[in-house]
């Protein structure tokens, strides 16, 4: 006698294709968003215009975002949570910690200068961008980003790098702070291409100067 075959290996589940169905319905309205604020820019394009051409009504749109820019938000936040992943996983030892920073940083710089016009808006509109399903998801991404730095502070601190009497935490926003400030600045330009190269020697620049700080040194400028 023949045994049955398990359900699972049977057929696919109608959970499991509920499931199958809603990821590749996301995809679709995420590259469908993309292309539209690239081809005719995000102040032009309409969440009518998205779910149009992605074959869906405007009420499925809206279960997947809450407005334009939760949309604009769900282009970028699986690829910005991964690549922070990536970025404060690499081994990172450089003898001056400006370097190690920079090393972080520059993964950010190098994303966004691959599609600095869509970057431009992404970085314009997450201002109070506390609404929306996605508005969750990016606040993680940055906190992911600001509790990585704490963690590179803390070991500056171990390899004898960093001296502050700030704790971790307020010396790694004070960081992020800095990398928000130069890559709006960066990018803010938009009649031309930005350079990565110079967006980084500035964002160097800067955090030198918080690394340093302002006090008088008597033999010189350290680097």
């Amino acid at each position: 006698m023949t045994e049955p075959i398990p359900r699972s290996a049977a057929q696919p589940t109608a959970g499991g294709l509920r499931q199958r169905s809603k990821a590749r319905k996301l995809e679709n309205i995420r590259r469908t968003a993309r292309e539209l604020f690239v081809e005719r820019g995000y102040d032009a394009t309409t969440t009518r215009a998205i779910a149009k051409r992605a074959g869906i009504g405007l009420g499925t749109l809206f279960t997947y975002a809450a407005d334009k820019r939760d949309l604009l938000f769900l282009i970028f936040n699986d690829e910005l949570i991964e690549l922070a992943t990536q970025a404060f996983a690499r081994e990172n030892s450089a003898p001056i910690f400006v370097d190690r920073l920079v090393m972080v940083f520059h993964d950010f710089y190098a994303y966004f200068v691959r599609q600095p016009n869509l970057a431009r808006f992404l970085l314009r509109e997450l201002t109070f961008y506390t609404y929306g399903p996605e508005a969750r998801r990016f606040q993680e991404h940055r906190d992911q980003i600001v509790a990585g730095v704490a963690a590179l502070v803390k070991r500056a601190r171990t390899d004898g790098l960093v001296a502050s009497a700030e704790d971790d935490m307020t010396v790694a926003r004070a960081i992020f702070d800095i990398y928000t400030a130069e890559i709006r600045r960066w990018l803010a330009d938009d009649s031309r291409m930005p350079n990565l190269a110079q967006g980084l020697a500035t964002l160097r620049r800067m955090l030198q100067l918080l690394v340093e700080g302002l006090r008088p040194f008597a033999a010189g400028r350290l680097d």
